[in-house]
């Protein structure tokens, strides 16, 4: 899906968590799709000043991230047909010397994989201590995308504390809105029992937008000792 308007919006936003910004993973080489003007309108929101740089629609993003600070990139993909740096099937266990980041950002790959537990273990490998996890992927009138739609249900499952993680904020929105009009999947918490039956009564394109952070190596594996679906642990079985 590449940085889009939501998906830029949801990148700064999770710069306001304070990441640490040396090294950071991009899962794919993600292009920009959206226009100078919109990205302008975006740092002016956040306060930040307007770049040197001029984008053009379908760029790689490096630079653009590069401009929002940090220091060291990389990207992740199955084959080499768009250059990554590291070229690695996230169905698979990550091999034990590739490095940790501080900032990993999935701007609509993991809905191509179909190993998605293995995908978030990995995803927690690799980050550092404190380093955050950025994610936008499919919620819903994706389907033919790629392999897969997510319920909140599956990061408040998977990102806790028994794995290393701790969700930051969890969203879903219409592709190419402004974050007055997201919902915050956490508003529906003590709601329907618990279960987070958030939607929008749409047919846009609707968005999951995730930002976690890592808080410990002392974790439960996704593999071995996987989650059971959050609204039935934490609420209905107790």
């Amino acid at each position: 899906m590449g940085i889009d308007f939501t998906t830029l919006e949801v990148i700064l936003q999770s710069l306001l968590y304070n990441p640490n910004k040396k090294k950071l993973l991009t899962l794919g080489r993600q292009q920009i799709h959206m226009h100078q003007y919109n990205i302008n309108f975006l740092l002016n929101k956040y306060n930040l000043t307007y770049f040197n740089n001029k984008y053009t629609y379908d760029d790689y993003c490096e630079d653009l991230l590069y401009d929002l600070g940090f220091l060291d990139i990389d990207s992740l993909d199955a084959n080499n047909y768009q250059n990554a740096t590291i070229i690695h099937n996230l169905n698979l266990p990550i091999p034990y010397n590739l490095k940790n980041y501080d900032y990993i950002f999935d701007g609509g790959t993991i809905e191509h994989i179909f190993n998605i537990p293995q995908v978030l273990e990995n995803i927690i490998n690799l980050l550092e201590i404190g380093g955050i996890f950025c994610s936008i992927t499919c919620n819903n009138n994706f389907s033919g995308h790629g392999m897969y739609q997510f319920s909140p249900e599956l990061f408040l499952s998977s990102l806790t504390e028994k794995y290393g993680m701790q969700i930051l904020a969890l969203y879903i929105a219409e592709n190419n809105t402004e974050s007055h009009t997201w919902i915050n999947v956490n508003d529906f918490n003590k709601q329907n029992n618990g279960r987070n039956i958030a939607s929008f009564k749409s047919n846009k394109e609707v968005y999951i937008m995730t930002i976690a952070k890592k808080i410990s190596n002392t974790r439960e594996s996704l593999i071995t000792n996987p989650p059971n679906q959050y609204s039935y642990e934490n609420i209905e079985w107790n």
